[in-house]
């Protein structure tokens, strides 16, 4: 008899294991979290009954004791990612957030093999480096004819960094080996595979806080030209989105900021009456990268003038400045009692 690993389940173990999951996939919505998560889950399903409850079915004359569907995830802050390596089927959703209790929305990037995606009266097909864009409350079908792997990115639209462009995008695709997208699969394959008991809670979070931004920039990249186009993203949108993809640059200002989004800084300044202003906001990503920075134990080889560097601060004396006037010590104390405060994160 074949003997099955312990990470597969059968039939008759699927009821007992459907309770614990349902559970995982429907956690609320963790985006307001300082946690950085970066907890993995490796799982494998073999036979029909065992995937059906996540949606998915034998195709027409296939035999459904040979779907084989394998689910390695991950959760960064609002962002559940995953890699999904299957046999030939059919998955289809009814638009129930994909199994979540607050609102998401689905990014698919195919890795390996080709899927068919129909939502309404659209169908495409989609190759390897392609991808799809998927609001949760929007029915939708994939189907595929040989063993495929896609990544896949499950994006809570509640959080107040990612919200501004999630709620403008209608459903659509990526053409194929779009670079962004490519560059997006990598990055989750690298996370799904980082051993655990070697992640501190500092490069969990500096892992978060890679991939919100590659997300943002993936994003930036949608609705393709053919698709159509949703309302305009305001001065304020737009601004924040640029700040967050490149605060680590020394040389970004208000002016820079303005330049790029082609408005004059008046105009991009008014949008932030009543709240951070442009600068404040550069340097609040600038600070919470050197913070980050400075609370790993597996970076205390990195001197000041190199985190000054990466935070984008520009030199080692602006950099104990923002550290002195957030935390009330210079950046080499700081590091020091939160080492010694947090002797082993693993």
């Amino acid at each position: 008899m074949k003997r099955t690993p312990e990470n597969q389940h059968s039939a008759p173990m699927i009821a007992a294991q459907r309770a614990p999951e349902l559970a995982r996939s429907s956690c609320t919505s963790h985006y307001a979290t300082t946690l950085p998560g970066g907890r993995r889950s490796i799982r494998q399903f073999i036979g029909a009954d065992a995937v059906a409850p996540f949606g998915i079915r034998p195709r027409p004359g296939d035999p459904g004791s040979e779907l084989n569907c394998r689910i390695a995830t991950v959760r960064y802050g609002p962002i559940d990612c995953g890699i999904i390596k299957h046999t030939p089927h059919t998955f289809a959703t009814p638009g129930n957030n994909f199994g979540h209790n607050h609102p998401v929305a689905r990014l698919i990037i195919l890795l390996d093999g080709p899927q068919r995606i129909t939502w309404g009266d659209d169908e495409r097909t989609l190759s390897p480096g392609a991808g799809a864009f998927l609001p949760g409350d929007v029915p939708f079908r994939r189907d595929t004819w040989s063993v495929t792997t896609h990544a896949y990115l499950d994006i809570a639209r509640d959080d107040p960094g990612l919200a501004p462009i999630l709620r403008h995008l209608p459903p659509g695709c990526w053409p194929s080996e779009t670079p962004t997208l490519v560059a997006l699969g990598a990055f989750i394959r690298s996370l799904v595979r980082r051993e655990e008991k070697c992640a501190t809670w500092a490069s969990r979070a500096a892992m978060r806080h890679a991939l919100e931004a590659m997300v943002s920039t993936a994003l930036a990249s949608f609705p393709p030209a053919d698709a159509q186009e949703g309302p305009a993203l305001t001065p304020r949108e737009l601004a924040l989105q640029y700040i967050r993809t490149h605060y680590s640059n020394p040389a970004l200002t208000p002016c820079a900021v303005a330049r790029q989004l082609g408005l004059s800084v008046r105009t991009l300044q008014r949008s932030f009456e009543g709240e951070q202003s442009l600068v404040q906001w550069i340097a609040h990503f600038r600070l919470e990268r050197a913070l980050v920075l400075l609370r790993d134990p597996q970076l205390t080889n990195l001197t000041l003038p190199e985190i000054a560097t990466r935070a984008g601060f520009g030199s080692t004396a602006v950099l104990r400045r923002a550290v002195a006037a957030a935390t009330g010590v210079l950046p080499s104390e700081y590091r020091e009692r939160y080492l010694d405060a947090v002797p082993d994160e693993h």
